[in-house]
């Protein structure tokens, strides 16, 4: 080995085996020269040894030279264009020339050949080797090696698991939980359980778990977040890990983005878990009370974010048992969420709300919209798109002022300025297409993640009638939040979570620091050799799109399928009107209804040859793009197209049923004689049927026999189904004769598909465009994971513009990108790819992600602090609602002792003699809780008689706790009696001697025997006036329950008004140098006091009102 030096750089040569091949010798980059010194020991100490080191040496150098051994081989083909060579040292290991070299690319002279590697070469393989170097020494290295243990150990089940009968599988199953519950642990039944989870998956399903899916299911099972890409079978994962949680007994839940997938899984995935004994719940919009409670109760429940979201907070409004849906006392245990970075970070700034109607403005809101158009922006108003924000200027004030006839838009008399301001918002930042879309008179909003409408779904504070005013609509009533939870907060329930997903390792330190959960990259199945080209800049949007439909074009005319992500609707029919220009035909998917309907069959096209397809963002579509186009539903529309006009006359509605996909350009599916025989034979079927029974299906109820009919194919073999047809001939079974169609047409697209495949890797796969970056690299991650799937070739290109709104909503300068592309080209139609202005663009992106970062992280912090009182509040709900009857008496008690302490400390000071305290106000305010109960038994009472008594007792040396009376005060009456209220007298005095919010004093003692004194008393003349009343003691409960609970939500959602109004307030405070997180804490925390002690003072008092007059006071409970 030669080392040369100089100029703070150091050159190194090496020889190879395969004789001397003198390269040029490579400079190498300070970030690489750990790694050349990691390779040459490893050379020189394997030289060594090999020469003749001592066995001592040879011991001691044992685990070095395996380790460096299998780190210079794994990068051996990486090292002969780096480091130039020699003759004086070489590896002990053969080293394969890197796929390189073409003879145009070598120049060679008498004395030195050398080879010459272009720019762009040597930068591709300074990323392998990269690469490959950062994989090494990285954290999600080690933690997967150390995983292939447990694959090792599944495979070894493997042989014992397969030969065994679908019983014997089944009955594994009872095994395991028997196993659990004489002490052994999910740990020791993982390896066995994934095994017959595995065969399970082969006989049910024809899909056996890679090696790589058994780590996936590993990493879900400890808790953590498993980045497995597009195509590698996360849901195939997800059985893993459910099965293997739910043996406990305490429920599973397999959380999606939408219905569809969640009806999806639960049928596909769900047949694996039937399979083997467990049962399956689906949660679905529309669904009754009954349903839901009953796919709870399974050990695997399916279903989207929100509907657990909604179920949790309705169950929290209950106003009975027999209304609650969810697994109570503990709803949760184990959840596996799908797309977990769409759930947890993208979906983090929408809380779930529960509204209840307040409004009696709705006039307003037009005469409101009709004052915006008047303002103009610059002049009237300035807007911050960054956060959706407006700021009025002085003309735009008195402008508005003049317009509604008002003095003063902030007067609380007559307040316009709320209306005023969500106009301006609604008509600067809401616009139509984008953010919503008009139908059927209602505005509907656009998940601006996913692209799809959310019908359901409605902006708060007032934002979602503005818009209804812009567009004309009628105006829906005002909301005042009744409940209200956040994605962070509502997972933070779940004692143990975990989550899948394709792109999640650039927000780890988000996951970590908020739920503690890692991520771990599961290795992909098959390399992945998608080609992601360099980004394009632009100067102008006009140019970008002008490209954008030349690329696509381009690859039209190759036969390629392109998908093009597009931001808005707006935009994606902009582009669709640019294609139609060129002829070019194609598919859009967006939120449109006449194109959303057909989700799947779109995206089930868009691996076909010559399909082009339209779409808005494709986060959580669940559907993978597969190349040739998918069988199954191909195979389905094939079924539709020859069946639909026998079963149906009634036309499809394109606002439901959608529009029909454009076949345009595509391949026509080639069915053979068999097929065409079965859909013969249906359809003549069909036929008969309808004349000779006078049946007319509806369009939808047509298109649910052929779903029924294809999903009995999935369970049902073909024998089966020939017998089943074969026993009822005569009554025309129309539905297995479909299902035996389908298995038959399903054959015939497998084929086709399995060869267009082929055709489309050879001209290169799928081609993806997005038009726009998005405000997180894991979104544009999204898009690009859609080619290159298990091992397809494909590739990827981003075009943007520097008119894009991330650029403008973020007031990004890129007028320096302007200038310099404005040099280079005065052409907006051409591109620029240069390395300075694309870092630069990303670097701009980065900072929006840290934007939007801070903003997730303070709604975080500013959550936790409702985190805690609504947990409180909803433990002491379920606890009253769930409770046995004591329970319920009980926390009564507890709240009537309460309200007497806050009494009695609010008018004593126990450092003071009994002749300070407020002993007459004490007394006023005691008798106030029960009215007319207490006063015949107090008439008479004077503070001079309490203060007496007080004296008295302060003389006393001992006196019994259990049975307290004051000297010549009323004696309590005799209701409260018995053991276990007088065990509750006991805890009750421990409770006000261990008050800590109480001041210490001489006279501490003297306070807490009044405390427990009139405590007795209230609690007793409760007891008597209920039993007086003469109602049976279920009656009683009910009574309770109902006052309690309709008490405790109504302060509840007067709290929620008030924090939210808190958390707009304190940022004011910044300004003052106060540190607004802290003030909300503070104040949140004496509003939360204040709340529950107005809860307590009012149930009380409403409990002694009823019962002192039930008759009276039905009006009371009513309300």
């Amino acid at each position: 080995m030669k080392r040369e030096s100089g100029r703070g750089r150091s050159r190194i040569h090496i020889r190879f085996h395969g004789g001397p091949r003198p390269l040029q010798a490579f400079t190498a980059l300070q970030s690489l020269q750990p790694l050349s010194k990691l390779l040459l020991a490893a050379s020189l100490r394997t030289g060594s040894v090999a020469g003749g080191d001592t066995n001592a040496n040879k011991e001691s150098n044992k685990l070095f030279l395996l380790t460096a051994t299998n780190t210079a081989m794994a990068l051996a083909p990486f090292l002969p264009h780096y480091f130039p060579l020699s003759k004086r040292t070489s590896l002990p290991f053969p080293v394969k020339p890197f796929p390189s070299t073409s003879p145009s690319r070598l120049r060679s002279s008498p004395k030195t050949p050398l080879v010459v590697f272009s720019s762009l070469k040597l930068q591709e393989n300074l990323g392998h080797l990269k690469k490959n170097w950062r994989d090494l020494t990285g954290l999600n290295y080690w933690v997967v090696q150390d995983y292939y243990r447990l694959v090792h150990s599944v495979n070894s089940f493997e042989p014992q698991i397969s030969p065994l009968t679908d019983e014997q599988l089944t009955a594994k199953t009872d095994e395991f939980k028997r196993r659990l519950r004489q002490g052994e642990t999910l740990a020791d039944l993982q390896a066995e359980a994934f095994a017959v989870v595995r065969e399970a998956a082969r006989r049910k399903l024809g899909m056996r778990h890679f090696d790589v899916q058994i780590i996936g299911g590993a990493v879900l099972h400890d808790g953590s977040i498993a980045e497995m890409k597009t195509g590698e079978g996360k849901t195939l994962v997800s059985t893993l890990a459910a099965y293997l949680n739910a043996l406990t007994g305490n429920g599973v839940h397999v959380v999606t983005v939408n219905d569809y997938l969640a009806q999806r899984d639960s049928e596909w995935m769900g047949r694996v878990h039937r399979f083997l004994g467990l049962s399956v719940g689906l949660i679905q919009r529309g669904m009754t009370a009954e349903e839901r409670r009953s796919s709870y109760n399974c050990d695997i429940t399916y279903t989207n974010n929100s509907e657990l979201g909604f179920d949790y907070l309705r169950d929290n409004l209950a106003g009975n048992r027999g209304q609650l849906v969810m697994r109570w006392p503990k709803p949760f245990h184990f959840a596996i969420v799908d797309e977990v970075d769409s759930v947890l970070i993208d979906e983090g700034r929408n809380p779930l709300l529960i509204s209840g109607e307040a409004s009696k403005d709705a006039a307003r809101y037009p005469v409101a919209a009709k004052v915006a158009e008047l303002l103009v922006r610059g002049i009237h108003y300035n807007i911050e798109l960054k956060d959706n924000s407006v700021e009025m200027t002085e003309e735009g004030v008195a402008l508005a002022e003049m317009a509604l006839e008002t003095n003063d838009l902030w007067d609380e008399n007559d307040p316009w300025a709320r209306f005023v301001m969500n106009a301006l918002k609604a008509k600067e930042f809401y616009r139509r297409d984008v953010q919503y879309i008009v139908r059927n008179g209602k505005a509907l909003i656009i998940n601006e993640l996913t692209g799809r409408v959310e019908e359901k779904r409605r902006w708060s504070d007032s934002l979602h009638q503005a818009v209804e005013a812009k567009e004309g609509l009628k105006i829906q009533a005002d909301s005042v939040v009744v409940a209200q939870i956040t994605y962070q907060s509502l997972f933070k329930l779940f004692p143990k979570l975990s989550g899948m997903t394709g792109t999640a390792k650039t927000e780890e330190k988000e996951f970590l620091k908020m739920f503690q959960m890692p991520v771990i990259e599961v290795p992909t199945n098959l390399s992945n050799i998608r080609k992601d080209l360099p980004i394009q800049a632009f100067a102008t949007a006009l140019g970008k799109w002008e490209n954008v439909r030349e690329e696509v074009e381009y690859m039209f005319r190759q036969g390629r399928p392109v998908l093009v992500g597009t931001t808005s609707v707006e935009n994606s029919e902009y582009l669709c009107d640019l294609l139609k220009e060129r002829s070019i035909p194609h598919n859009v998917l967006n939120a449109r209804p006449k194109y959303a309907a057909r989700e799947a069959e779109i995206v089930a096209q868009a691996g076909r040859k010559y399909a082009i397809t339209i779409s808005t963002n494709m986060a959580g579509r669940g559907t993978d793009i597969i190349l040739g186009g998918n069988p199954n539903m191909l195979a389905k529309e094939v079924i539709e197209d020859s069946l639909i006009s026998f079963l149906t006359q009634e036309a499809p509605n394109a606002d439901t049923d959608g529009e029909p996909i454009s076949q345009k350009g595509l391949s026509k599916i080639k069915v053979g004689p068999s097929s065409m025989a079965l859909l013969a034979k249906t359809a003549l079927m069909a036929k008969y049927v309808r004349k000779s029974e006078g049946k007319w299906w509806t369009y939808r109820e047509a298109k649910s026999l052929i779903s029924d009919s294809i999903q009995m194919s999935q369970t049902v073999g073909v024998e089966e189904l020939d017998k089943v047809i074969a026993e009822e001939s005569e009554m025309y079974p129309i539905s297995p004769t479909i299902a035996l169609a389908y298995l038959s047409v399903l054959k015939d697209c497998e084929a086709h598909c399995h060869h267009e495949g082929s055709e489309v890797k050879r001209l290169g796969g799928l081609h993806v465009i997005g038009t726009s970056l998005h405000e997180s690299r894991r979104i544009d991650n999204q898009l690009r994971g859609r080619a290159g799937r298990q091992g397809d070739p494909g590739s990827t290109r981003f075009m943007v513009s520097l008119q894009d709104e991330m650029f403008q909503k973020f007031n990004f300068d890129t007028e320096w990108a302007v200038k310099l592309i404005s040099r280079i080209t005065n052409d907006e139609d051409i591109p620029i790819e240069g390395s300075t202005i694309v870092k630069q663009l990303l670097a701009l992106q980065i900072n929006a992600e840290k934007y939007f970062f801070r903003i997730r992280k303070s709604l975080v912090e500013f959550d936790e602090v409702l985190e805690v009182q609504r947990k409180h509040v909803y433990d002491l709900r379920q606890l009253i609602l769930t409770g046995d009857s004591d329970s319920c008496c009980q926390h009564i008690f507890q709240y009537m002792q309460a309200v007497v302490d806050e009494i009695v400390f609010g008018n004593v000071d126990p450092t003071k003699h009994p002749s300070s305290w407020s002993l007459g106000k004490l007394l006023n305010e005691f008798i106030g809780i029960a009215g007319k109960i207490l006063t015949d038994s107090f008439a008479g009472i004077t503070k001079e008689a309490m203060l007496s008594s007080l004296e008295q007792l302060h003389e006393l040396r001992a006196i019994e706790v259990d049975v307290l009376s004051l000297p010549n005060l009323p004696v309590p009456p005799n209701a409260y009696r018995g053991i276990r209220k007088k065990s509750s007298s006991l805890k009750r005095w421990l409770s006000i001697c261990t008050n800590e919010s109480a001041k210490n004093g001489r006279y501490q003692g003297i306070a807490n025997l009044l405390c427990k004194y009139l405590g007795d008393f209230l609690i007793a003349s409760y007891l008597e006036v209920v039993q007086a009343s003469g109602y049976d003691d279920a009656y009683i409960e009910e009574i309770e329950r109902a006052v309690f609970l309709k008490t405790l939500d109504c302060f509840w959602r007067d709290h929620l008004i008030n924090m939210n109004r808190l958390s707009s307030a304190v940022n004011v405070r910044s300004f003052g140098d106060r540190n607004p997180l802290e003030e909300y804490k503070i104040d949140g925390c004496r509003f939360f006091i204040s709340m529950l002690s107005a809860t307590r003072r009012l149930t009380i008092e409403s409990l002694f009102q009823y019962w002192s007059s039930p008759m009276d006071s039905e009006e009371l409970f009513a309300q």
